[in-house]
């Protein structure tokens, strides 16, 4: 039998327990679909004449509440003509920063190399970054904090380059303390990043992962929607 028809059968008989269905696909598949299973990254969402907004959305889940969060928070920043780049961290490798102090020795270049090395880039050009992340275990994802960790990289003297920032999170649970923690940590960044912070937007009550469907009440992202707009 052929090669790659043996493979074909293989994968096709096997899988549903070793492999996903887009898996499959791209493999079989020498071009990519107009379709790709596997969008980018990183995607450029418009250029406009105002700011430059880098937003990393960290949820593991595409098309989540998280997700849709952003999304609407995005539309009102495009609605006011700024440019904006839209970056799916929670799909990126990722490693924490290893404290190797090797980037403040040899010009600033981290000794990890990983999906990080095409955000850095990102991150200088932009005037904004929007942090979305939604709550696990009471704090941001491990992804966000992941990224903020590598910052460490760029920094001269634990200066830091100044940008506006912005926190947009998700969470099941809705009290008074939800996100006490996580929105302490992002202001304690913003201070690091020169204290403008332009904006905080948390949406509790949301159904996560335990449900059939995640659900995030309509308010909030017409909420978000609407601070987009005031950047």
């Amino acid at each position: 039998m052929e090669r790659r028809n043996f493979l074909k059968n293989t994968l096709i008989t096997t899988g549903g327990v070793l492999l996903g269905g887009a898996t499959i696909h791209r493999f079989l598949n020498n071009k990519e679909s107009a379709e790709d299973p596997f969008p980018p990254l990183i995607e450029k969402i418009h250029q406009g004449n105002k700011k430059n907004v880098l937003v990393l959305m960290s949820a593991g889940t595409r098309f989540g509440n998280t997700d849709r969060l952003t999304d609407a928070y995005i539309k009102g920043l495009v609605e006011k003509g700024h440019s904006v780049t839209k970056v799916y961290l929670g799909s990126m490798r990722i490693e924490g920063c290893r404290g190797c102090g090797l980037c403040q020795r040899h010009a600033h270049k981290c000794a990890i190399r990983d999906d990080m090395q095409d955000l850095y880039p990102l991150f200088a050009e932009c005037d904004t970054v929007v942090m979305a992340s939604p709550l696990y275990f009471w704090t941001i994802t491990s992804k966000l904090k992941a990224f903020i960790e590598r910052l460490y990289a760029i920094s001269t003297d634990d200066k830091y380059p100044s940008k506006d920032t912005v926190l947009l999170m998700t969470a099941g649970d809705d009290n008074d303390t939800t996100f006490e923690q996580p929105i302490r940590y992002f202001r304690l960044i913003s201070q690091v990043l020169g204290g403008n912070e332009k904006g905080v937007y948390c949406a509790g009550g949301c159904t996560g992962c335990e449900e059939l469907a995640r659900q995030i009440d309509m308010k909030h992202l017409d909420n978000a929607y609407k601070m987009g707009l005031e950047l």
